[in-house]
């Protein structure tokens, strides 16, 4: 099941980058991304709504914390980064990639020294690839 998850986020991820890349740049990002979550929020009720099992609200709201309003603190400011970056005339072949390699070298040091994950030898190695390829796609 992880691949099938794997691949639904990659197909997803590439999907976002060209949505955003095309999204038109007359059109106002804030209000382009207000439209977006609020489709978001009728398409997540909605799933909600005929998944499987039975739901008790009051007791699923309890389970909530900060985590919520967090995430969607930094969805906001991802969303609106990244269609503000494409809009500067940052190429999407490289946009995503800057980032997402940029990212995964500072999570794998919080997921070391926060999370108590193990640095394998592979691990290092690929941090090396990230900065050699951070390095290599920003020449000019």
């Amino acid at each position: 099941m992880q691949l099938g998850w794997l691949s639904l986020a990659i197909a997803c991820t590439v999907g976002y980058h060209l949505v955003l890349k095309v999204t038109p740049a007359g059109a106002n990002p804030l209000l382009s991304l207000l439209v977006t979550y609020a489709l978001v929020t009728l398409l997540f009720g909605a799933v909600l709504l005929v998944s499987p099992g039975g739901f008790e609200w009051r007791q699923e709201i309890r389970q909530l914390n900060w985590t919520a309003l967090a995430l969607a603190v930094v969805i906001v400011g991802l969303d609106l980064a990244f269609l503000l970056m494409y809009r500067s005339g940052v190429a999407v072949s490289l946009g995503a990639l800057i980032t997402q390699s940029a990212a995964a070298m500072l999570l794998l040091a919080i997921g070391v020294a926060a999370f108590k994950e193990r640095l394998s030898v592979a691990n290092a190695i690929g941090l090396v690839f990230c900065l050699a390829g951070l390095w290599l796609v920003n020449r000019r």
